[in-house]
C-alpha cells in the first residue's frame, strides 16, 4: 500500500469518525431540545388550565368549569388525553376519545389535597403523564383538577422533528465526507510529489551523480527538508572530494617513505658486498630512520583519530602550568626557527592560574600548530605565542594564541581547517601539502579538554590559531 493511499484512507477514517460524532451530537442535542420544548409546552398548558379553573371556581361558575375542561381537550388533542374536575359532590370529565375508550381513564378522576405528577401506562397501552393539583381558596378546598398528556404523542412529534432534521444532516455529512476525501487526496499528492523527487535524487546520488539538486521551493517542512537535502549533497560532494584528496595524500605519505626505505635498504645490501664507505651507509641508515618515524607518526595520527571517534582516547588530566608547557615547546622549536631565519616570540602574562589538562596532549597541540606556522611562513616572518586570561570566555578560561605573519588563511578555509582530511587549496604561495589530520587531532584534543579552538586569518596577512582551556579549580 503506497503512502498516498495510506494517507487518504487514514484521513477518510478520521473524517468519517468526526462526521459520525458531530451528527450524533446534533441528533442528541436536537432530540433533547424538542423534548424540552414539548415539556415546557405541557407545563404551560397545565398552568393555563389550572388558572382558568381556579378563576371559574372563585366566581362559583360551575358551568364555566365544564366549558374549560371540554375546550382544552378539544383544542389540544391528541396531546391531551383527558381533563377532569373532582370535588366532594361533583365530577366533570372530558376525553379526546369516544366513551368506551374514555372509560379507561375515568378511574383517574378522584379528589386529592396534594399536588403531584404521575407517569403510567393506561389500560389501552398508552403512556400517560398526569398532573393533579387541588384548588384552595381562602383555606377552603374547592376541588381537584386532573389532566393527562400523551407521552407517546410527544415522542412521535419529537421523532418526526428529528427525522426531518436528520435528512438534512445526512446530506450535509455526505457532502462534507466527499469533500474531505478529495481534500485528503489533494494533500496526499502535495506531500508525495516532493518525496518522490527526493527519493529520485537520493537514488541518483547512490549511483554516483553528485551534481543532482532538488528544486523544491516551499515554506513548510517539506521545503526545509529539500533545502537540507541540497546542503547535504554539497557536503557529500565536498566529502567525496576530500576523500580523493586524502587518498592521494595517504598514498604519498606511505609511498615516499617506503620508497626511501626500500631504496636505501638495497643500497646497504650492496654496500656489504661492495665495501661502501661507512659514511654513505650511515647516511642511508639515518634516512631509513627518518622515513620510519614519518610512517609511525602518520599511523599514530590515524589511530588517535580512531580512538577519539570510539571514545577510547586516554586522557590524564591534572593541574598544568601553560607557561611551563609553552616555554618547553618554544625551546624545542627555537633552533629550527633560527635555522629557517624566522622569529619566534613569547608573550605570556605572569602568574596565570593553572589549567586542568593533560600536559602531553597540550604539548602535542602546540607542537602541531607551531609546525604549521613554520611551514606556512617565509624568512623574516614572525611567529608569536601569547598566553593570557580569555577575554571571550571570561576568567574561567586561559587563552593561548599562536599567530604568524605568514601566507594567511581565507575565511572559508578558517571555518573548515579543523575538518578531517581537509587541506587548504594550493595558491600562489605554494603551500606544502599534508595529510589533513593534524588539525583534526588538535581540535579533538581541545574538545576533550572541554575547551574551544578556532582559527582567524587573512590571505597575505598571517594566521592566528586560538584555543582556551578551563582553569583548574581545587575542590573544597
Amino acid at each position: 500500500m503506497n503512502l498516498r493511499l495510506k494517507f487518504t484512507l487514514s484521513v477518510s477514517a478520521l473524517l468519517l469518525f468526526v462526521v459520525f460524532f458531530v451528527s450524533y451530537t446534533i441528533f442528541s442535542a436536537q432530540k433533547d431540545f424538542l423534548t424540552e420544548q414539548f415539556q415546557e409546552s405541557r407545563d404551560t398548558s397545565f398552568k393555563l388550565f389550572f388558572n382558568m379553573c381556579e378563576k371559574a371556581l372563585k366566581s362559583e361558575d360551575e358551568e364555566q368549569i365544564t366549558s374549560v375542561i371540554n375546550s382544552i381537550v378539544t383544542i389540544h388533542k391528541p396531546s391531551i388525553v383527558y381533563a377532569s374536575y373532582a370535588s366532594g359532590y361533583r365530577q366533570v370529565f372530558a376525553s379526546r376519545d369516544d366513551s368506551d375508550t374514555a372509560s379507561a381513564f375515568a378511574t383517574r378522576v378522584r379528589s386529592s389535597y396534594v399536588a403531584k405528577t404521575d407517569e403510567y401506562v393506561s389500560l389501552t397501552g398508552e403512556r400517560i403523564f398526569e398532573y393533579s393539583a387541588p384548588i384552595i381558596y381562602r383555606d377552603k378546598y374547592l376541588g381537584t383538577i386532573i389532566i393527562g398528556f400523551s407521552l407517546d404523542y410527544m415522542d412521535s412529534k419529537v421523532d418526526a422533528g428529528i427525522s426531518a432534521i436528520s435528512k438534512k444532516i445526512k446530506i450535509a455529512a455526505f457532502v462534507a465526507f466527499i469533500l474531505g476525501i478529495l481534500g485528503a487526496n489533494f494533500m496526499a499528492v502535495q506531500l508525495i510529489m516532493p518525496i518522490r523527487l527526493l527519493a529520485k535524487a537520493a537514488k541518483q546520488i547512490g549511483e554516483g551523480n553528485m551534481d543532482v539538486k532538488v528544486n523544491i521551493k516551499r515554506g513548510d517542512e517539506i521545503g526545509v527538508l529539500a533545502q537540507t537535502f541540497d546542503e547535504m549533497v554539497v557536503k557529500v560532494k565536498e566529502t567525496d572530494r576530500l576523500k580523493d584528496s586524502f587518498v592521494s595524500s595517504v598514498s604519498h605519505e606511505l609511498r615516499s617513505p617506503l620508497a626511501a626505505i626500500d631504496g636505501y635498504c638495497n643500497l646497504l645490501i650492496e654496500g656489504v658486498n661492495n665495501n661502501y664507505p661507512p659514511e654513505r651507509q650511515l647516511r642511508g641508515l639515518k634516512i631509513i630512520k627518518e622515513a620510519s618515524l614519518r610512517l609511525t607518526n602518520f599511523i599514530n595520527n590515524i589511530l588517535d583519530l580512531a580512538k577519539m571517534k570510539a571514545g577510547k582516547y586516554e586522557m590524564k588530566a591534572k593541574e598544568v602550568s601553560l607557561e611551563s608547557v609553552i616555554n618547553e615547546i618554544a625551546g624545542l622549536f627555537e633552533s629550527l626557527a633560527v635555522s629557517q631565519d624566522k622569529i619566534l616570540n613569547l608573550n605570556i602574562t605572569p602568574n596565570l592560574p593553572e589549567v586542568y589538562a593533560d600536559a602531553e596532549k597540550i604539548k602535542q597541540v602546540i607542537t602541531n600548530i607551531l609546525s604549521n606556522s613554520l611551514k606556512f611562513t617565509k624568512e623574516k616572518d614572525i611567529i608569536t605565542i601569547s598566553c593570557n586570561m580569555s577575554k571571550s570566555y571570561g576568567n574561567d578560561f586561559v587563552e593561548v594564541n599562536i599567530s604568524d605573519t605568514g601566507v594567511g588563511l581565507s575565511k572559508s578555509d578558517a571555518e573548515k581547517v579543523f575538518e578531517k582530511f581537509y587541506q587548504v587549496k594550493d595558491n600562489d604561495y605554494n603551500r606544502p601539502k599534508g595529510t589533513g589530520l593534524g588539525l583534526s587531532i588538535v581540535y579533538e584534543i581541545i574538545r576533550l579538554h572541554h575547551g574551544r579552538i578556532w582559527a582567524e586569518g587573512e590571505l597575505g596577512k598571517g594566521t592566528s590559531f586560538k584555543f582556551v582551556l578551563p582553569v583548574f579549580k581545587k575542590s573544597i
